[in-house]
């Protein structure tokens, strides 16, 4: 008589055993701690979502932008497609030539002529104006500083524009937002004294 309630029991045992098993082995896993120095112990987050951005012209490279522009003024805003500079940069250019020649013209002028009125007017050689040799100096002075300056104007132009070429071919790789907006809408105000006030309002949107 004794072994069936021994046996009932085990049994009993063995079946509470069995389902606290599978309580732990249906329980959802737990989460993942990490320790940190400020706020001690906390969870960790599943990531969220991430917006992957993609290049507007992943292959466009800037250097070569630079190096077409210094090679051919006007070809590096070619490859970078912005056609509306290049009458910019060559106007410039060549505004820069032609200062620089005629300039260079009048220096020459007044120099020789200086050089014919130090000289007495020798046969062949009269002065062509009536300055005299202090003016004509100081006209051929003005005249190199004048051509000097537009030189070196002119390199610091063509820099520029090789510089332009390259900023403007790194613009092109940023990614254009399409959300991206400007209004330009009317809009009635009150003023001060309480009275209307018509208007407009410019907004950007991101």
């Amino acid at each position: 008589m004794i072994r069936y309630p021994l046996a009932l029991l085990l049994l009993l045992i063995s079946i509470s055993l069995f389902a606290q098993e599978l309580e732990v082995d249906t329980l959802p896993p737990s989460p993942i701690y990490q320790q940190d120095s400020i706020l001690g112990f906390r969870e960790l987050k599943e990531p969220e979502a991430v917006e992957t951005i993609e290049m507007v012209a992943k292959n466009h490279d800037p250097n070569k932008a630079a190096w077409l522009s210094a090679a051919v003024p006007g070809l590096g805003q070619v490859y970078n497609k912005k056609y509306w500079k290049i009458p910019l940069v060559w106007g410039g250019i060549a505004g820069f030539a032609y200062l620089i020649d005629w300039n260079n013209d009048q220096y020459q002028f007044y120099r020789r002529n200086l050089i014919y009125e130090i000289n007495g007017n020798q046969p062949g050689f009269k002065n062509e104006t009536q300055f005299e040799a202090s003016t004509l100096k100081s006209g051929r002075d003005q005249y190199r500083r004048n051509r000097d300056m537009m030189v070196i104007f002119g390199v610091i132009f063509y820099m520029l524009s090789i510089v332009d070429a390259h900023v403007d071919a790194h613009l092109i790789e940023f990614d254009v937002n399409k959300d991206l907006s400007v209004q330009l809408t009317p809009s009635i105000q009150t003023t001060y004294d309480q009275k209307l006030s018509t208007g407009l309002t410019f907004s950007v949107k991101f």
